[in-house]
């Protein structure tokens, strides 16, 4: 028998070897500015359920590779494996789950089903654990005895107690002839009890043949087990699932197995660099099981000339200090993503200070953020008109938004403007204060109920909105958004047509007007008092977001609900309540097709205006219906289409409609009540530098329409 150092490091390896799994850093390295990339991940790379790969691990003794060589009857390495998969077993490791709370709410909002998987108890797939053992016996010395007859069978190294159950493993029997293969199988048959850490069979020459005898080792009593460098899961919880019992011989295979749950456990929870490292027995009995995770070490960004670090690493779900997680990189890629100052951003892993630790290098792809908008108008009744219109979505590297919007000339001495500037992080918790200031001056069209046009007329409005907005979950954001805002009618004699609601006159053929109130006295019942003036109100909106692209979402949901209070000691001329809610839901089908579906309902109460009134129909509600064709202080409102690529920047889109809005009582001529109004229909998208484009050809029962619009349906 060996020394008891020696022993202990042979015992060490024997439980390595029978549970190596996938190595940490498995990528070709290549060198870079920050040392060694170990692994490149894309996007895909982050969303892929992670296997575990079992690999050999070389003892360096010949004698013990020989013997188990023999004892799969000399595969193939092709057919080991093979042989392997084929042994394939379940371990139960549902009682391993992670603590992060952050990992579960991702992944299970991503579509993972974590916490589905943990509760109904995963079972992992992994290849049968091989016994390892040590074996001074070579195949030279095996072959003085081969073809001598067997005249008795032992096993030497084991007490009394135990011989039995051992003996029982033996296959050979009293009369058989010695051969290599028989040898080697009761070798393995041995081994493969997983508490042996040395099988040396010895040979007698008697007169009738040879005598055999087994001398074996015993694995050591383990007095206790000490789990190291866990942070993932809880000591008690490793130990409970490790199942080792004071007092007990080392089971190889046991233990092999129970570790090769907790490394399968870690890469369903996402910690694809975590894995049990080291397995030794100290003099004391005490088993030490030592775990490393890969803690991220930095986060560095690369390619970002205007951006500013921070405005990068501050979206970062994964942070430095914790183990390497892919669904907290890949929410934060998108994240990143989501921003809009990048066309591309991929994350890569380089070596850390240590092996135990890792670096994250985030390389993106700018694109210019800043617009400018020059155009110009001309009409008969206007003149000619001027827009310049100033944008920047990532001011100085900061991430902060400003636009300014100017029309100006015309016969009515344009001076629409409208000025917005949105701070998205004013503290560390990534709270966001937006402000807008808006003096506008616009032509409106309303329509009845079957889409005819009624009254022409210019509308100014002139305020301002103050919006906060914070966090309060990984994908929830609160807003809450003080506005006040003014609305004046105004008519034009020039360009103003149909219903005139400052006046009762009813103007007929002859007249010298061109509009006809049919009789309506919007004058004496007030019209214009019920439907223009000024609102002051507050609005609390609740925004869950979990899309995985907020430009081309192809997987996750938005689920929105904003109560708006108008008036009620807010002052203003309207007191009036509305709640509104929204669901959007995306499925990716096929390669790069997806199901997109949206769904809206919105109730009010009070004396809400005019321009406070629930609209429906036009390019981004009801397409072949008249933009805002219905009105009313209650609404509904389905789209689902179908999403898929063309050609390039080019996509199209085949879509259906459904929607109402109706209870309009302080607009008397709008005699509407609830219907279902249904549209479908095809469109192609466009990608440009300003922005994506969209032109919709609508049919429902009664209209066709064309809609020219800018910006993504949803």
């Amino acid at each position: 028998m060996k020394g008891n150092l020696s022993y202990k490091k042979f015992l060490t390896f024997a439980v390595l070897a029978a549970i190596s799994t996938t190595p940490v850093f498995a990528d070709t390295a290549t060198t870079t500015e920050s040392g060694k990339t170990i692994a490149k991940l894309s996007m895909e790379d982050l969303g892929k359920q992670n296997t575990t790969r079992q690999e050999t691990v070389a003892s360096g003794d010949t004698a013990t590779e020989a013997a188990i060589a023999a004892a799969r009857e000399g595969l193939s390495e092709a057919a080991q494996r093979d042989a392997i998969e084929e042994q394939r077993k379940r371990v139960d490791n549902s009682s391993l789950a992670t603590n992060d709370k952050e990992v579960k709410v991702i992944t299970k909002a991503g579509g993972d089903k974590l916490e589905e998987a943990q509760a109904a108890g995963v079972e992992t797939a992994i290849p049968q654990v091989q016994a390892r053992y040590f074996t001074s016996l070579t195949e030279a010395e095996l072959q003085k005895y081969v073809g001598k007859t067997i005249t008795h069978i032992s096993i030497e190294g084991l007490d009394q107690a135990n011989q039995p159950a051992f003996l029982s493993l033996l296959q050979g029997k009293i009369g058989d002839a010695v051969t290599v293969e028989g040898i080697s199988k009761e070798i393995a048959n041995l081994g493969g009890s997983g508490v042996l850490s040395e099988i040396t069979p010895v040979f007698t020459e008697v007169p009738e043949g040879v005598k055999v005898a087994y001398h074996v080792t015993l694995n050591p009593v383990i007095k206790g087990v000490s789990v190291e460098g866990n942070t993932v899961y809880k000591t008690d919880v490793l130990l409970n699932y490790l199942g080792v019992q004071p007092n007990t011989v080392l089971n190889t295979i046991a233990v092999g197995e129970k570790v090769q749950g907790i490394n399968a456990a870690y890469q369903r929870d996402g910690y694809i660099l975590a894995h049990v490292k080291d397995m030794a027995v100290d003099d004391n009995g005490v088993l030490h099981v030592s775990v490393v995770e890969g803690i991220v070490e930095r986060i560095t960004p690369h390619g970002n000339k205007k951006t500013k670090d921070r405005v990068i690493t501050r979206e970062f779900n994964q942070k430095v200090g914790q183990p390497f997680n892919k669904f907290l990189v890949r929410r934060s890629v998108e994240k990143v993503y989501n921003l809009g100052f990048f066309d591309d951003v991929n994350v890569r892993l380089t070596q850390g200070s240590t092996e135990e630790m890792v670096n994250i290098e985030v390389d993106v792809l700018e694109h210019k953020t800043g617009t400018i908008t020059l155009g110009a108008g001309y009409s008969d009744a206007d003149g000619f008109v001027g827009i310049v219109e100033v944008g920047e979505e990532n001011l100085r590297g900061t991430g902060d938004k400003v636009k300014v919007h100017w029309e100006f000339g015309g016969t009515a001495g344009y001076k629409n403007y409208s000025v917005s500037y949105l701070r998205p992080w004013i503290d560390r918790k990534g709270t966001s204060l937006g402000v807008t200031y808006y003096n506008q001056l616009n032509e409106y069209t309303d329509y009845n109920e079957k889409g005819q046009s009624k009254a022409t007329y210019d509308r100014k409005s002139n305020g301002f909105n103050i919006s906060l907005g914070r966090q309060t979950g990984e994908f929830t954001r609160d807003y809450v958004t003080l506005e006040h805002r003014k609305d004046t009618y105004v008519w034009d004699n020039k360009d103003s047509s149909g219903f005139r609601y400052d006046t009762d006159v009813n103007g007929g053929p002859g007249s010298g007007y061109r509009w006809n109130n049919e009789g309506y006295k919007f004058a004496s019942t007030g019209y214009i008092k019920h439907n223009f003036g000024t609102t002051n109100s507050i609005s609390w909106q609740k925004v869950f977001d979990s899309r995985d692209n907020v430009y081309e979402p192809t997987r996750g949901k938005r689920l929105s609900s904003t109560l708006q209070w108008g008036g009620h000691g807010l002052g203003g001329d309207f007191n009036f309540y509305k709640f509104t809610g929204e669901a959007r839901t995306y499925k990716k089908v096929g390669n790069k097709q997806v199901l997109a579906f949206r769904a809206r309902l919105g109730w009010a109460m009070g004396d809400l205006p005019y321009s406070q009134l629930y609209t429906i129909g036009g390019s981004d509600s009801l397409r072949a219906y008249e933009d805002d064709q219905y009105r009313g202080k209650k609404m509904y409102n389905f789209t689902a289409e179908y999403r898929f690529p063309i050609w390039n920047k080019v996509s199209g889109a085949l879509f259906t409609d459904l929607g109402d809005a109706w209870d309009a009582p302080n607009v008397p001529w709008f005699k509407h009540s609830k219907t279902f109004n249904v549209s479908v229909g095809a469109g192609v998208r466009v990608t440009t530098p300003i922005g994506p484009v969209r032109i919709d050809y609508g049919i429902s029962k009664d209209q066709k329409k064309f809609h020219f619009s800018f910006g993504g349906q949803f």
